[in-house]
Formats: C-alpha cells, sequence, structure tokens
C-alpha cells in the first residue's frame, strides 16, 4: 500500500510539470500557426499560390528523391566525397584533422529531403532520437547545452536542457529544492520556441531541423527519458577570425549569403523577425556555409516607441521614424547593424572604391539587406571576371 501511494505521488507530481509544458508548447505552437496561416492567407490572395504544388506530387517527389538517396548512400564513392567535403571545411576553419578525425571515420553529415507542406514523417521521432548515442558535447549556452550525436552512422546536433546551464543554476540559487522543477520550465519553453521557429522558417543559411521529442518534463541523461529534444545538423564553430584569412572571394560569398539571411528575416513567413542578441556563437560552419543555429531569442515584434528618437540604433538615427507607436523596419536594421559589428566589418576588408562605399553604408546602416546582397553580388562577378581566361 505505501509503495502504491509513493507511486501515485510520483504520478501527481509528473503530471503537475508535464501540463505546464505542454500548455506552453500548444500556445507556442498555436502562436506561431496563426501567425504563419495569416501571412499565406494574404500572399495567396496577392497571387502566389502559383508557388503550392499538390499532397500527391509532393509526396512522390519526395519518395523518389528517398529512393535516389538510399542508392547514393550504398556508393563508395559518395562517403569518399564527404571525407573529402569535411577535410576542405577543417581547411577552412584552420582546424586540424587530427581535431576532427572521429568525425571522419566514423559519423556522415545528416539531412533530409524536405516534405510537402503537413508532412513531417521525414523528421526524426521520439522513437529515433532514442537510438541516438551522444559522443561529446559541443557547446553550452545559456538555457541548453548542444551536443554532437550519432544516429545510425550519421552525425547530428542535439539540444537539450540540463541542469548544468546557466538560467537552471541561477534558478535553483532562489527556490527551495521541493520546487527545483519549475527552473526547467522557461528553458523547455525557448528550445520549443526554437524547434517550431525551425519547422517554419526555411534558408540555406538556418540549419535544418531533423527531428525532434516532446514527451514530458524529464532532464534525465538518457535520451530515451528526456522531455524536450531537438536534433539538427551538424556543425563546426565558427570563427570569425579564420574567416577573414580567407580569400577575398570567398569572404564576398560568405557576406553574399549573410545578406541573404538578412532578407529573409526581414520578409519571412513570420514578418520582419529580430535577432535580439546577434552573435558569433549563434553562428556555425555546415558543408561549407555559415548556418544561423540559435533561434530561441528571435522575436517578429517591433520596438515600441512614443517619439522618434526611440528609434534609433546604439544612439545613431538609422532613418526609423516613429508611427502609431512603433518603430516600423526597426527589426530589419537592427539585424544590419548586429551583422556589421560582429562579422561583416571584419570580413569586408578590401581594397577598391566601391568596397570602401559598401562599408561606410553598412557602418551607418543606411543599406538594405536586399541592396546589400545586390551588390556583393556585383563585386563577385566583377572578381569572376578578372580571373575569367578572357580577360587574362
Amino acid at each position: 500500500m505505501a509503495r502504491h501511494r509513493t507511486l501515485h505521488h510520483g504520478h501527481r507530481r509528473k503530471l503537475s510539470f508535464i501540463i505546464p509544458v505542454l500548455l506552453v508548447y500548444v500556445l507556442v505552437s498555436a502562436f506561431l500557426d496563426l501567425t504563419y496561416s495569416g501571412y499565406m492567407a494574404k500572399h495567396v490572395s496577392d497571387g502566389d499560390s502559383h508557388q503550392t504544388i499538390t499532397t500527391t506530387e509532393g509526396t512522390n517527389m519526395t519518395k523518389l528523391l528517398w529512393e535516389g538517396l538510399s542508392r547514393l548512400e550504398q556508393m563508395d564513392q559518395q562517403r569518399a566525397n564527404l571525407t573529402e567535403k569535411l577535410k576542405n571545411i577543417a581547411k577552412m576553419a584552420n582546424v586540424s584533422e587530427e581535431a576532427i578525425g572521429p568525425w571522419l571515420s566514423q559519423l556522415r553529415p545528416m539531412t533530409i529531403v524536405d516534405a510537402p507542406a503537413g508532412n513531417r514523417t521525414a523528421l526524426l521521432t521520439c522513437q529515433d532520437i532514442a537510438e541516438i548515442r551522444i559522443s561529446n558535447p559541443m557547446g553550452k549556452g545559456v538555457t541548453k547545452v548542444v551536443e554532437l550525436g550519432n544516429y545510425q552512422g550519421h552525425g547530428v546536433a542535439v539540444k537539450r536542457v540540463l541542469p548544468t546551464v546557466k538560467d537552471v543554476r541561477e534558478c535553483k540559487r532562489t527556490i527551495e529544492r521541493s520546487g527545483w522543477n519549475k527552473c526547467f520550465v522557461f528553458p523547455n519553453y525557448k528550445l520549443l520556441k526554437e524547434i517550431l521557429l525551425l519547422q517554419q522558417l526555411k534558408h540555406p543559411n538556418i540549419v535544418q531541423l531533423l527531428g525532434y521529442c516532446v514527451q514530458n518534463e524529464e532532464t534525465d541523461e538518457n535520451l530515451a527519458e528526456h522531455g524536450v529534444v531537438s536534433v539538427t545538423e551538424m556543425g563546426t564553430k565558427f570563427h570569425v577570425g579564420r574567416a577573414r584569412k580567407m580569400d577575398w572571394k570567398m569572404r564576398l560569398k560568405m557576406a553574399i549569403d549573410l545578406a541573404s539571411l538578412l532578407d529573409y528575416l526581414e520578409h519571412s513567413p513570420m514578418g520582419s523577425l529580430l535577432m535580439a542578441d546577434f552573435k558569433v556563437e549563434q553562428f556555425v560552419w555546415v558543408g561549407g556555409k555559415v548556418k544561423l543555429t540559435d533561434l530561441d531569442d528571435v522575436s517578429n515584434v517591433e520596438r515600441k516607441c512614443a517619439v522618434d528618437s526611440d528609434c534609433w540604433v546604439d544612439k545613431k538615427d538609422v532613418g526609423v521614424p516613429c508611427t502609431n507607436g512603433s518603430c516600423r523596419g526597426l527589426n530589419a536594421k537592427h539585424n544590419m547593424n548586429g551583422a556589421y559589428k560582429t562579422i561583416l566589418r571584419h570580413i569586408m576588408v578590401h581594397t577598391g572604391t566601391e568596397e570602401t562605399a559598401l562599408r561606410e553604408d553598412l557602418r551607418s546602416v543606411s543599406i538594405s539587406a536586399a541592396s546589400l546582397h545586390s551588390r556583393l553580388l556585383q563585386l563577385l562577378d566583377k572578381e569572376l571576371a578578372i580571373d575569367s581566361p578572357t580577360h587574362r
């Protein structure tokens, strides 16, 4: 009888925290789905419906692509190519091959085929994630950790909340031990938010979501028992210092990718998105590309204001007026300023009149992402023309 009461008490305690976590998940999901639905409804009415495909066509296409990938994975040549790519990435990022030796010999980067809207079968499920074997840590943030995982020989990045993260540790200092489970609710909410964002935001310079599992509030070391888990592409740490040592054309291509990402964030399916905390640590190398990997601080709310000076960035007037109590367009300016200060000003170092003018426009935040992208493409075309045989 005592054992029965103990188990019953344990179940009640567990349910008391499952409900808040799932409630937060449902609310966030509903909010993002509504935002996305509103956006799509608007653009379908504007004549954008030609971009959609039928479910049958998408399913058949996905099936054919999966069959093709299965056959390709059986070829030894593909493995050799993947190994060579990783070696090139290591050289580009100034990482020794010895440091990533285990990756080269054991793991292949994992990707998925984009499924038609509403079809989630391509994503890893809770059952799949339970098979992942964690090999070593890759990083730790304020609310979550990132670990290198092995899923059927594929390398993946696993994100989850553990007791060692800063937010949880600081929370535990302020409340009694009996209430420590509450310290995991907010970090898990932020991870849930990132999962939902990755499901809706698709761009070559945003890491690909490979799967997720939401089943309870537990923070067990065992993935099969852990409550909230996100699985994404595997990447290596991005270093600005190493990036600036690349040749000018490589740096131009990197800047073009970042400009494309900034333009996408400005016109995303959820509206203009703000990267509230723009840091180098939020980016990783994946397959020779710089990709945004940390989205838990992304927001689609523009800053509130009373006067125009409330819409300045770093005490600079960036041309955004206060309109009806909101700084419309400030999110894009904030992102551009963050990208310039953390990455672009370091990799856009090159002699030339156009390059100098472009750096000044970036410094003053007087250029849009679309314009930046266009001008960078022109600079790259000029560099490629110089290297062409006909020019010689």
